[in-house]
């Protein structure tokens, strides 16, 4: 016996709400983030996309961050000044990236503008916009590396212990 229609058709708009509702929900916080920047998080009310607009500010509040990192695992003041050193290195490794991330934003931007836009320049802009990203995890994660010599093996798993209760794991 075939199933009624009436089932068929709630299970997919049932199936299509919740989806609907999963990439609301997955996409809200990032909407958020975006109008609001980061104000709450340490980042003195900056939006993501300025938050390299000024060199210096952006070195203090990575430096606020690594002094309470290095704080929580009872860093010497060695160990807090090569923190720093290497902070304020991904700031200035990252600055230039990120202003080729705003010039691909609005090229992007003119490009859906024009009442004819060329797919490929939006490919060609979307793979730079890949090769940035790739750059910037490639620096951030070394930055990461340097920063786990300077520590200690039991000062690196206390940070990870942190970490792991901070993340709610």
């Amino acid at each position: 016996m075939s199933e009624p229609n009436w089932t068929r058709r709630a299970f997919w708009l049932g199936g299509g709400s919740l989806a609907a509702a999963a990439a609301f929900l997955t996409l809200q916080p990032r909407a958020w983030a975006f109008n609001r920047g980061f104000g709450g998080y340490g980042f003195g009310g900056h939006h993501g996309h300025r938050f390299f607009a000024d060199p210096e500010a952006a070195k203090e509040r990575v430096g606020l961050a690594t002094d309470w990192v290095m704080k929580t695992v009872n860093g010497s003041e060695e160990q807090r000044q090569q923190a720093r050193r290497i902070a304020d290195g991904v700031v200035d490794e990252l600055q230039p990236l990120a202003g080729k991330h705003r010039g691909h934003r609005e090229a992007i931007a003119r490009e859906l503008a024009k009442p004819s836009f060329d797919r490929k320049e939006l490919e060609r802009l979307r793979q730079e916009e890949l090769k940035l990203a790739d750059e910037a995890s490639r620096t951030v994660v070394g930055a990461l590396a340097d920063l786990a010599e300077v520590l200690k093996p039991e000062q690196r798993a206390e940070l990870m212990e942190w970490a792991a209760r901070f993340h709610g794991r």
